[in-house]
């Protein structure tokens, strides 16, 4: 009997430790939900992972869902960024992919996680089934400059960069406030978006955004041979004389190396549009999952 309890106190300690071990191996924090195919779900900058609950809801009876927060976003311990903030947990998702998943999964990805879902798919696409880019361009310094450069857009970088690191607390606070109220409509989401923003890594978000800032993905994306479903936003911007129309043009500029790609513009979101339309939202990505 005492051979026995301790032999499952030894096998339960093991498998702790496994567990413990096999989490922290990765640079995100994981939430699993739902049966059936797999399907990843990205979000973005200093954003959590709970930015997903309106769409885990439409999907969980169909889909088994991974949500994920990146390290340094929302209370979730920092990295060492002297590798760079993307390329690790870029490296984390692929990782992830290869040895929790036993089939291909579909991304989703928000903004910078949108920017990932390319980069991985670029990388190697045979590992993915499917990705769908809610607002993210593969160089987000050319759609406000279609001159832009990867040398040409470090200078501003840096700027930002510095400027993150050394604001106030109580003026970064004001100024993230200002900031998510231009990206989602609903008052209630911006204080949560703010709360995730202000519990994030400073040095993280001020990374991500450099490296965002100074990434050209529009030649590597043309490596990309599975479907790509892009949603995009254009509401936000029509007070400084920006049209639906710009956007989609923009997006096709930049998305023309891909051939499997369908470029959608959300009618009246802003840049949070699974929070802004989420009915338009479901629809478009329900239809592109279930297109073979």
């Amino acid at each position: 009997m005492k051979n026995t309890i301790l032999l499952l106190a030894v096998l339960f300690f093991q498998s702790n430790m496994y567990g413990q071990s096999q989490e922290s191996s990765y640079p995100f924090e994981v939430k699993i939900e739902g049966k059936g195919d797999p399907i990843i779900l990205i979000p973005g900058l200093a954003s959590s992972g709970e930015v997903w609950n309106q769409t885990l809801e439409a999907l969980q009876n169909h889909y088994q869902c991974h949500i994920l927060t990146l390290a340094g976003f929302n209370t979730q311990e920092p990295i060492n960024l002297e590798k760079g903030f993307l390329p690790v947990i870029q490296e984390g998702i692929k990782k992830y992919i290869q040895q929790e998943l036993t089939q291909r999964p579909i991304l989703i990805g928000h903004s910078l996680g949108g920017f990932l879902s390319m980069s991985l798919a670029s990388e190697d696409s045979k590992m993915l089934k499917k990705i769908i880019i809610v607002d993210s361009y593969p160089f987000i310094s050319a759609a406000f400059n279609p001159n832009a450069t990867e040398e040409s857009s470090i200078p501003q970088a840096k700027m930002i960069k510095k400027m993150i690191l050394s604001t106030a607390d109580s003026t970064f606070a004001e100024q993230q406030k200002v900031t998510m109220a231009t990206m989602m409509k609903d008052s209630q989401k911006i204080k949560i978006a703010t709360t995730w923003s202000l519990n994030s890594s400073r040095k993280t978000i001020a990374q991500a955004m450099y490296e965002l800032m100074t990434t050209d993905l529009r030649e590597k994306i043309s490596q990309i041979k599975i479907p790509v479903l892009v949603l995009g936003s254009w509401y936000a911007a029509k007070d400084y004389g920006v049209t639906k129309e710009m956007i989609q043009s923009n997006y096709e500029r930049q998305f023309q190396g891909v051939s499997s790609v369908k470029i959608k513009i959300a009618p009246t979101a802003k840049h949070f549009i699974m929070w802004d339309e989420p009915n338009w939202f479901y629809k478009e990505i329900k239809v592109f999952m279930n297109h073979e």
